[in-house]
């Protein structure tokens, strides 16, 4: 059920601005701070603009953030923590060693003081780009270290060790036995990595740190917040952040099924 939930959810939000009848960054002034209508089915911002657009564009651009930086702090674990398992000696000491350090640091505090100290008047796709990449460079250490310790386990396995007597070379032993081996690993660490990572850009966005405005994202939907009385004057300012809700929800239910249904095929 929150697989499904979850593939129509993300569905939506990619596929919602196809239907979406308004431009998330046009402002009409004369529909300004509208309650929800017909027309405009999460009401408007202060600015006139369309919440609703406003939340499925937002809502594209964390999703594929989240989604590239996932992918990227995936591979950057899996080759650094693959080639630490498998290769072993100095190259297994110094990145397990770096790993370490990077697992040391709370990330995400990590991931804003890197990302404030780059200019803040980056264009939107490059500020993206550099999140992804920010995201992904203070992820890759758990990934990696989860894969050498499976690398190191799948390396003493008997068909491993048979393949090795036949004189198979070392890298055919790797990609023939070893990589397959790590897909449920990885498959399970992305369930669990993409909502952290979708929600890291919400927070950066929040803090003025992502595209920034009139860009639309979901952290700028949360930022009006912020002030009490729109909770009671502008009540439809929250329906946005109600509606990220069961993204999340399901993303975690899914995740923890799946590792737990990893966990147990070990």
């Amino acid at each position: 059920m929150a697989r499904i939930s979850l593939i129509v959810i993300v569905a939506l939000l990619l596929a919602g601005p196809l239907f979406c009848p308004f431009d998330p960054i046009a402002q009409d002034r004369e529909a300004a701070s509208s309650p929800p209508t017909i027309h405009h089915w999460l009401g408007t911002d202060d600015y006139g603009r369309d919440l609703a657009a406003r939340f499925l564009y937002g809502g594209r651009w964390s999703i594929l953030t989240g989604a590239a930086a996932t992918l990227l702090a995936l591979t950057l674990g899996w080759i650094a923590g693959g080639a630490a398992g498998f290769i072993g000696g100095a190259a297994d000491a110094i990145i397990m060693m770096v790993a370490e350090w990077f697992l040391a640091v709370p990330w995400l505090y990590l991931l804003v003081a890197a990302r404030a100290a780059m200019p803040l008047d980056l264009s939107p796709r490059v500020a993206m780009l550099a999140i992804i990449l920010l995201i992904a460079i203070v992820n890759w250490a758990r990934p990696a270290r989860l894969v050498r310790g499976l690398v190191l386990t799948l390396s003493r396995k008997g068909y491993v060790e048979a393949a090795r007597g036949f004189g198979v070379p070392r890298w055919k032993i790797f990609v023939r036995h070893i990589l397959p081996g790590t897909a449920g690993l990885l498959t399970a660490q992305a369930l669990l990595l993409f909502p952290r990572f979708v929600l890291a850009e919400v927070t950066l966005s929040f803090l003025g740190l992502g595209a920034g405005e009139p860009h639309p994202s979901w952290g700028a939907l949360i930022l009006p917040l912020k002030q009490i009385y729109l909770l009671s004057d502008h009540w439809w300012t929250l329906l946005p952040t109600l509606l990220m809700l069961p993204f999340f929800v399901a993303t975690a239910i899914l995740a923890q099924g799946l590792e737990k249904r990893y966990r147990l095929s070990r």
